[in-house]
């Protein structure tokens, strides 16, 4: 419910208005004197008031001559002529579907901000997060809570575009993502882009016992793969790495981390998951 507050110095100006039928979801509170500070108000008179700048809307029938149509014509709607009781009734009526239409308009762009925002966190194939909401949903829980990564990547996946097509390579991303938040509920998971995936876990885990978890779900996913008969090539690769609540690595550094432990498992014959360390770079 929107509440708009009319003030007028004609009590009797007042008195016609109150009968205007305004919207349902249009609070109209009416007032005869001076303007508060009101962000959503109108002011109704026969020339522009000294609180002209607390109103968002003015009608009037004089202008100063130090102000003109063009500097208000985002705030005020200014008419030359006399202000009777007929003519305020009669402006009122177009200031409030002007304000209808406003309301429309900021609606549209609510929703079509809320369409953007949605397109920028969640994966159109997938459905999963995207790479940049994965990174703020890091950065909100860096300090906080323990992090551990895991990175994915299909082996032989551009194999399977180049001998089946696009729309084969798109199921089994589509597939492995659903495999992924089926088999940890636990976790934010996210498509980085082409064929990588990307789980993180918060809180106090034995990195161990988190690798155990990703080579039971890599061997589910070799054998939903080898029922395929375009999939039956696919394999994945892993890597994981981990940074306590109170460490100074940066969200860059423990992606980078998981990236060089993923890499290492690939080069070593892929279909298998390596822990980061160090020496790894």
């Amino acid at each position: 419910m929107t509440e708009l507050h009319i003030y007028s110095p004609s009590k009797k100006l007042i008195t016609i208005l109150e009968g205007f039928g305004a919207p349902e979801d249009l609070a109209l509170h009416f007032h005869a004197g001076s303007v508060p500070a009101e962000s959503q108000s109108v002011v109704i008179s026969a020339r522009i008031p000294e609180s002209k700048s607390a109103a968002k809307y003015v009608l009037c029938s004089q202008a100063p001559q130090n102000l003109t149509p063009s500097t208000l014509e985002k705030l005020y709607d200014l008419w030359p002529m006399p202000l009777t009781s007929a003519l305020a009734k009669f402006l009122f009526g177009r200031l409030i579907e002007r304000i209808k239409s406003e309301r429309a308009n900021n609606y549209e762009n609510i929703e079509h901000q809320k369409r953007i925002l949605e397109m920028a966190r969640q994966d159109y194939l997938t459905g999963l997060a995207t790479r940049w909401y994965l990174q703020d949903f890091i950065e909100r829980n860096r300090h906080e809570r323990n992090i551990t990564c895991v990175y994915f990547d299909l082996d032989n996946f551009k194999g399977v575009n180049d001998t089946f097509g696009h729309q084969a390579g798109d199921r089994a991303l589509a597939a492995t993502a659903e495999m992924m938040q089926r088999e940890f509920p636990d976790g934010f998971c996210a498509r980085m882009g082409g064929d990588e995936f990307m789980l993180v876990l918060l809180g106090k885990r034995d990195i161990n016992d988190t690798a155990a978890r990703v080579n039971e779900f890599m061997t589910k996913l070799l054998k939903y793969y080898a029922c395929s008969r375009t999939m039956r090539e696919l394999s994945v690769s892993a890597g994981i790495s981990q940074a306590k609540h109170d460490s100074d690595k940066t969200i860059d550094q423990i992606i980078h981390e998981a990236d060089r432990a993923l890499y290492e498992a690939k080069k070593s014959g892929k279909s298998q998951c390596k822990i980061y360390s160090p020496s790894m770079g």
